[in-house]
């Protein structure tokens, strides 16, 4: 299944994504979990999504992910991005200042997560 949608990412955002799923678990409901990246830019909205799950082969008849994390961006339409969390169910909005490109969102939606995950560990 493809990671990127709407866009091909630079050299740099791509590495980015890799090390976050290399680097990145978390414990989750006492259950180890790793992240699955996928980059979703379209002309009005960016997104990135982090799939947190047992394993990264989720395929049509596997668990639903344990977890699951969705930044947003409108470009063009101000400093706020929002952060969805599937545990609490919550939206939070993000002063994120302005991107000039869907790069720039990805590499900061993905240091944001990573931040907030191993600083809860």
């Amino acid at each position: 299944m493809p990671k990127f949608f709407g866009y091909k990412p630079a050299g740099p955002t791509r590495q980015a994504v890799e090390k976050f799923e290399n680097e990145i678990t978390i414990r989750h409901n006492s259950q180890r979990l790793v992240g699955s990246v996928y980059l979703d830019m379209q002309d009005n909205t960016w997104a990135v999504a982090i799939a947190y799950n047992h394993s990264r082969a989720p395929g049509l008849h596997g668990h639903e992910n344990a977890l699951e994390v969705r930044y947003s961006y409108a470009p063009g339409t101000g400093n706020t991005a929002q952060m969805f969390r599937s545990d609490p169910h919550a939206v939070m909005a993000l002063d994120a200042g302005q991107f000039a490109d869907p790069d720039k969102f990805a590499i900061y939606a993905l240091d944001h997560e990573r931040g907030i995950v191993t600083h809860a560990g």
